[in-house]
């Protein structure tokens, strides 16, 4: 009884949270990119969905589909062990319910083995295509309503108030921000990028990178910068990296400085000090398929 005691009492000590970890005072949000693939097209987003993916595009996440692999999830998670498991671990794209369900499900069981608290966003394409063993593994589930979309919200709203026992969060994105308006503004500095509140508490992981913040693969994609990710790896900010827990750590140090000055002090909205730019109203699009065919409504 005493050893088991004093087993437990190690096992909470080590089980720290990322606040812990980073020395900082929000909350953090682990997002977990599983693709670049989507089924709504909308202008302005982040993966620039609406663009086709062509190998000779302009933009570095639109060249090739991404979908992440269980390795690599096996990677990041071998290496966080012990460290953030109660904070919030979102699977999202893209569109993570276009991808083929077994792979949804393997991943879903995966990331529940390792005893994280996972849940998924999506925007209701497919979400009855998830069988419910693997359904209900989730503590969450965003819908994400693109204005676009909502008849596949309403259905899945229906639907996870039936068969699903975790919590819903409806989120509702109607707009979205043009980055391409904050490219190279060179209005902030590097200082300012280390004191961000963004930064470390939506740590994202777009494999193999895991991106300290949820704006920046996305400015690396409007940046068309291959470089930046390159410095990443190498500082280790990589499942690459045997010593990655080491590395988040101590991140004020092992950030790289270019990622700082071409991200954070030359093209992040929130360092952009006279820059207008408001947000865009999404509307739809030729290529967008709002629901799965062959549903089942009811």
């Amino acid at each position: 009884m005493i050893q088991f005691n004093i087993k437990l009492k190690i096992y909470k000590m080590e089980n720290k949270s990322f606040q812990q970890l980073f020395g900082i005072n929000h909350k953090v949000e682990v997002r977990i990119n599983l693709t670049n693939i989507c089924n709504l097209h909308c202008d302005f987003c982040d993966h620039d969905a609406h663009l086709p993916i062509q190998s000779g595009g302009s933009k570095i996440y639109r060249k090739k589909p991404i979908v992440s692999t269980i390795h690599e999830l096996e990677e990041l998670f071998d290496s966080l062990k012990g460290v953030g498991e109660n904070e919030r671990h979102v699977l999202q794209g893209g569109e993570i319910t276009v991808l083929p369900v077994k792979l949804v499900s393997q991943v879903i069981e995966i990331m529940h083995s390792y005893g994280r608290n996972v849940g998924i966003r999506t925007n209701g394409y497919n979400i009855k295509g998830i069988p419910l063993s693997s359904l209900n593994k989730l503590k969450f589930i965003y819908l994400n309503d693109h204005d676009n979309n909502k008849e596949a919200i309403e259905f899945s709203q229906n639907y996870l108030s039936k068969h699903y026992n975790g919590i819903i969060i409806d989120e509702k994105n109607h707009f979205h921000r043009d980055l391409s308006k904050y490219l190279h503004h060179k209005e902030g500095t590097i200082e300012e990028g280390l004191s961000c509140s963004h930064l470390l508490s939506t740590l994202t992981f777009f494999p193999p990178l895991v991106h300290p913040c949820c704006n920046s693969w996305a400015l690396m994609n409007a940046l068309n910068n291959e470089s930046i990710a390159d410095s990443l790896i190498s500082a280790g900010w990589s499942t690459s990296n045997p010593d990655l827990l080491n590395t988040l750590s101590n991140w004020r140090t092992t950030l790289p400085k270019e990622f700082l000055k071409v991200f954070c002090a030359e093209s992040c909205y929130l360092t952009a000090k006279t820059i207008e730019s408001p947000l865009k109203k999404i509307s739809s699009h030729m290529s967008d398929k709002v629901l799965k065919k062959n549903r089942d409504f009811l």
